[in-house]
């Protein structure tokens, strides 16, 4: 994939849920499936991908680096994965930095930058925001890296904040919003402008004791059955005729999808239930295999 000139920006008001699903698109580089149906892929020879939060206190970058691991299910991150905290910096320092970091590590195709307000001085000054989103384009092009940064949206309606968020809805290659449901507790992922791709459906979270879920909306609910509809005697059977050997994760998925004809978020709460259950475990090569 030719990430040259890519930007995919991820909008939402403060607390909204953007850094939940920041990790987990994260995470999902470090596994062979998909996070909440949302997965990053790198180029073989350039696998290397680094975040940098200029927003998190030393506590708040913590939690985030252990949420990442969390959602990837791995006690230690990658060698391919970097992180930094640059919450002190200036912005030109920091944009010198990220400069910097691409020039040393040609490797990496993926730069998270969380949030992209702290690169400006003034994010209402329209010159230093131009200059800004010529910068940004400059960079994903020599370096070819695929840029996904967070913006906030202004509080009075739907608009990005400032001219730098004017700017992004138009050079943007994707723009996505991200918003919360104070009353059902839920935070949901949803296409706003898709340059080279079809809308995809809306992913939501639920935060279930500190536990993010993913949960189908009534319009999911209503297009087939449960994975839980399956009695425990048919959910073994199915399982030994699928597992005959250890296998990738989306294999597993799409020998489901094809024996039971059902969604995909049917084949991942399926085998998430066989994983809870012990009935799969995942081996040293990252295949699943019946205990």
């Amino acid at each position: 994939m030719d990430h040259s000139k890519t930007f995919v920006y991820s909008l939402g008001y403060p607390k909204a849920g953007k850094s939940t699903f920041i990790c987990a698109m994260i995470s999902s580089v470090f596994n062979t499936y998909d996070i909440f149906t949302m997965k990053l892929h790198t180029p073989p020879s350039r696998s290397k991908v680094c975040l940098i939060d200029t927003e998190s206190s030393d506590y708040d970058f913590y939690r985030t680096i252990n949420k990442i691991k969390g959602f990837a299910e791995i006690n230690n991150l990658p060698p391919y994965f970097d992180a930094f905290q640059v919450r002190e910096d200036s912005s030109n320092a920091i944009k010198q930095m990220i400069e910097r970091y691409l020039e040393l590590n040609l490797d990496c195709s993926i730069l998270i930058v969380d949030g992209l307000l702290d690169l400006l001085v003034n994010y209402n000054d329209e010159k230093e925001s131009s200059l800004l989103t010529s910068w940004l384009k400059k960079i994903t092009k020599q370096f070819n890296i695929l840029l996904i940064s967070v913006l906030h949206q202004s509080k009075s309606n739907l608009a990005t904040t400032g001219h730098i968020g004017s700017a992004s809805d138009r050079f943007a290659q994707s723009t996505l919003d991200i918003t919360k449901d104070k009353d059902k507790n839920t935070y949901v992922l949803s296409s706003r402008f898709m340059r080279s791709d079809s809308d995809f459906d809306p992913i939501t979270l639920m935060n279930f004791n500190g536990l993010f879920q993913q949960i189908e909306t009534e319009k999911q609910k209503n297009t087939g059955k449960k994975a839980t509809d399956i009695d425990e005697i048919e959910s073994k059977r199915l399982l030994h005729q699928i597992i005959t050997m250890p296998m990738p994760y989306n294999d597993i998925s799409s020998e489901i999808i094809e024996r039971t004809a059902t969604s995909k978020a049917f084949a991942k709460n399926l085998i998430k239930l066989w994983i809870s259950k012990n009935y799969i475990v995942k081996d040293n090569k990252n295949n699943y295999k019946i205990l």
